[in-house]
């Protein structure tokens, strides 16, 4: 088993926040640096990461465009309950007359 000499400047604990989700985790300052690394210089949680690698995987995506399709899911779902209720209503009108 090779063990590796970590630097006390990689073993110093930083707060890093998810560019997606905006969660905050105690991380290494090396650890951060390996994950920006992997998502364009994006610091991602490890929630948000297997959703990025998951959208990789079923779309064949890069991981910039998996980055975004994320981000833009994560805006959907966070939307403020209010103005979806409001644009359901303003649908409303609009469906009731096709129907019609």
């Amino acid at each position: 088993m090779q063990m590796e000499i970590i630097s006390k400047e990689e073993a110093a604990v930083e707060v890093a926040e998810c560019g997606c989700c905006g969660m905050r985790e105690e991380c290494t300052e090396g650890y951060i640096g390996w994950v920006k690394g992997r998502f364009c210089g994006v610091w991602v949680c490890g929630l948000c990461e297997e959703a990025v690698k998951d959208e990789q995987t079923r779309f064949g995506l890069s991981v910039e465009a998996a980055l975004r399709v994320h981000a833009s899911f994560r805006e959907s779902v966070a939307a403020d309950p209010t103005v979806r209720v409001v644009q359901s209503l303003l649908k409303l009108p609009r469906k009731v007359l096709v129907r019609r």
